[in-house]
């Protein structure tokens, strides 16, 4: 879940770096450091803990003059937040420098093989052990890709790399099991775990796949290490831009993410027919599908399997990304897996669509990023044309999902033309939503800013409460709960007591009557009720309207993004950047 970025150009390296390393900040900001060649053909090093600011004013990354450079910023997973722990790491004899994204899972006993043969350790990270492994092996291959392919055998996990050579100048970059992209610029190179990172400055890729190895210097040399041998790869045209990965005069991602939902949505039902027909066709003939997502795509896959369920009496089973090996034993060559991840590189998806594979299973996915990992892994997909999404928290990407899918299940009930017109619907009354911004602010501050808070709602609204209570948790650092309004006497009902507040979901379809007896079970006990209803109902303390659509429970996911947006603002919390967490999982 960290980021890296490296140069190598015409160009002072270390604006350059700053500037990517910052956008690459929401993948982790606990330290940060960087490494450039200067004139003198020594590696200098500077890092520091905290966000990338605060670490560039005290050690100041622009003093670094090279032209060539690599840049790391980080989500602690083994070591302590220190400056030790920062990368980037450098070898004994100063030769090299390195930044890694991944998990290395053998590194305790690489390191004891290490000290045992005289290499000196500076930190408690796992990423320490690949510079000094690299080290080591180039004593025995006298070549540095041999040293390389060397590593990538001893070594066990995800450890997608950037060394920085001091004799040649040149940056190394490895991928195993974590993103890795090459920009291709004017007379310059880049190489980064996101795309977004040097969109700035061009809008050409190479994406690398596992076990290949990309040599940057005047050029871009790629091997297959697998293979042993030197490759050409397509570069891609990039079709996002520069200024959809700024904030655009919002004072946060989250909020312009929000906001951005409703054009954004339009762009999701934009699907290619002969692609969504060709989706439908493998659905339908498939014997099982299952859903598999992670975190806020896995409540996207809750709410699609109920609609699937309602509209083509077909069960679509969601299936919890980390959760998968319990499963595995269901998949077989009649079965379709439905990878739903924005950046299509979470880890633990990832690692279910492997064994899916090996038990003969197809594999179909719908994905933000093009070219992403679970993209490519994938038979068929679709994507979520949502742009590059910054915050987090995830708003837009989510939304686009829900749609999406909602729309695939009325395709493969013969109900395309009428699912879209109910999903249009649903797009002109989240225009109207973002106009009751500062309303649901003022509500948010009267009644909602407490320590904890229930959710409440049935059928979709439930899984939809769900994903409300995960952001609130989130970004607010409030304890949430949501549950199925039939849960509560089977025991939320111990923990209301006068003034609790909790929201009520309450949509105008078969659920209503059911939601109004379980709301009055929470007014027995002096609890406030914050009812999301397109009707005003007497036993409502506080009401936030909606309008009478089809899909009513959609249109209230934006409300909640705002709730949890406000109630963080509120509470001094940073929206784009909660605490101890990171937007693109890519290690278990």
């Amino acid at each position: 879940m960290c980021g890296i970025i490296g140069y190598t150009g015409k160009q002072k390296a270390s604006p350059i770096l700053l500037a990517s390393l910052k956008r690459l900040e929401y993948r982790g900001y606990d330290s940060c450091g960087m490494a450039s060649l200067n004139g003198n053909n020594i590696i200098v090093v500077r890092k520091g803990t905290g966000r990338i600011e605060r670490v560039n004013a005290k050690v100041d990354f622009l003093s670094l003059t090279g032209k060539v450079g690599i840049a790391h910023t980080r989500w602690a997973t083994h070591g302590n937040v220190t400056m030790e722990n920062a990368h980037p790491f450098t070898s004994c004899d100063g030769e090299y420098a390195l930044v890694h994204n991944g998990i290395l899972e053998n590194y305790v006993e690489l390191k004891r093989q290490l000290v045992e043969k005289g290499h000196h350790f500076t930190s408690t990270t796992d990423t320490e052990v690949l510079v000094h492994l690299i080290e080591e092996n180039m004593k025995q291959a006298k070549d540095i890709i041999k040293a390389i392919k060397e590593t990538s055998e001893q070594a066990k996990g995800a450890f997608t790399f950037l060394l920085l050579s001091k004799k040649s100048g040149d940056i190394y970059c490895f991928r195993k099991d974590s993103p890795l992209i090459i920009g291709v610029g004017e007379n310059e190179f880049f190489a980064s775990s996101d795309m977004t990172s040097f969109l700035e400055y061009t809008n050409k890729a190479i994406i690398l796949e596992n076990y290949e190895l990309a040599i940057l210097n005047d050029e871009c040399t790629i091997y297959d290490l697998a293979a042993g041998k030197e490759i050409k790869k397509e570069i891609s045209t990039i079709d996002w831009t520069a200024e959809q990965a700024t904030k655009d005069g919002y004072p946060h991602f989250m909020l312009k993410e929000i906001f951005e939902e409703a054009e954004v949505s339009k762009q999701a039902l934009d699907q290619d027919p002969a692609k969504l027909a060709e989706l439908v066709t493998l659905l339908t003939q498939a014997k099982n599908v299952y859903f598999l997502g992670s975190g806020t795509s896995y409540r996207a896959c809750l709410i699609a399997s109920i609609y699937f369920a309602k509209l083509c009496h077909r069960n679509f089973m969601p299936i919890l990304g980390s959760e998968f090996k319990t499963y595995q034993n269901l998949f077989d060559n009649e079965t379709v897996l439905f990878a739903i991840s924005q950046s299509g590189e979470t880890a633990d998806v990832l690692e279910g669509i492997k064994i899916a594979k090996s038990k003969g299973a197809k594999v179909v996915s719908l994905v933000n990023v093009m070219g992403s990992t679970i993209m490519r892994e994938s038979e068929q997909f679709l994507t979520l044309n949502a742009g590059p999404e910054i915050a987090v928290a995830s708003t837009k990407a989510f939304t686009s999902q829900v749609l999406i899918l909602v729309m695939l299940a009325y395709a493969l009930n013969n109900q395309l033309a009428e699912g879209k017109e109910h999903l249009n619907e649903v797009i002109f009354q989240f225009e109207i939503i973002m106009k009751q911004s500062d309303f649901i602010k003022e509500l948010s501050k009267e009644v909602l800013n407490k320590q904890n808070l229930f959710l409440i709602g049935r059928g979709v609204a439930f899984p939809v409460a769900m994903e409300g209570e995960l952001k609130i948790k989130e970004i607010a650092y409030i304890h949430a709960d949501a549950l199925a309004g039939g849960e509560l006497k089977h025991h939320t009902l111990a923990l209301i007591e006068p003034g609790v507040s909790c929201i009520a979901l309450v949509p105008n379809d078969e659920t209503k009557d059911d939601m109004i007896n379980n709301i009055m079970q929470i007014k027995a006990r002096g609890g406030i009720i914050i009812g999301i209803s397109s009707e005003k109902l007497d036993i409502f303390d506080h009401y936030i309207p909606l309008a009478k659509v089809a899909l009513e429970p959609i249109v209230i996911i934006p409300i909640l993004q705002l709730i949890a947006y406000h109630l963080s603002i509120l509470r001094g919390n940073d929206p784009d950047f909660p605490r101890n967490l990171a937007k693109s999982v890519t290690v278990l």
